[in-house]
């Protein structure tokens, strides 16, 4: 499937802001997460982004889709075709895995009682494989680095984040 290079940025920063604050969250409440995320975009907003702009069939978000990991050649072509900063292309079982997964973040955001941590920590690690294993040989270098600088619950304040409004390219408002 072909998306945006700029929205994959987005999405690679996105990503990482919900590892990122995933991890924070097992020394707080779940509450706490919950009440960062309304001031952030909703998870929910990005699937019915991704559902409308590439024609994804609701149907088959709720399936049972594996993560398919890509083969060492291809992260080595697209490494090498970040550079151009093109569009870029994503199986389409990676991105019903990714509608899956936000969709399921955003059942936890939402939820009035408590999510046991295992279900958080899979729910992260799905995430952080999504970035590290697919996503972050699409990006340049430049790209990535601002990236992981992306704001997120629980940060050091004296660490400079960026705002993930930054990235966002007015696809989003919060």
């Amino acid at each position: 499937m072909k998306i945006d290079y700029a929205f994959v940025v987005f999405l690679y920063a996105y990503i990482n802001q919900i590892d990122l604050s995933l991890d924070r969250s097992r020394w707080e409440s779940i509450d706490n997460l919950r009440n960062f995320y309304k001031n952030q975009i909703s998870p929910k907003n990005i699937v019915a982004y991704l559902m409308n702009r590439l024609n994804l069939e609701v149907e088959k978000v709720d399936n049972l889709i594996f993560l398919k990991e890509e083969s060492f050649w291809v992260r080595i072509k697209d490494s090498l075709l970040s550079s151009f900063k093109r569009n870029i292309f994503l199986e389409q079982d990676n991105v019903y895995f990714l509608c899956n997964r936000l969709l399921l973040f955003d059942q936890f955001l939402e939820m009035d009682m408590q999510v046991h941590r295992l279900e958080l920590e899979k729910l992260r690690i799905d995430f952080s494989k999504l970035n590290f294993d697919i996503l972050m040989w699409k990006l340049t270098k430049k790209d990535r680095l601002r990236a992981y600088r992306v704001e997120h619950f629980l940060q050091n304040t004296s660490v400079n984040t960026l705002s993930i409004s930054e990235f966002s390219k007015n696809y989003f408002k919060n």
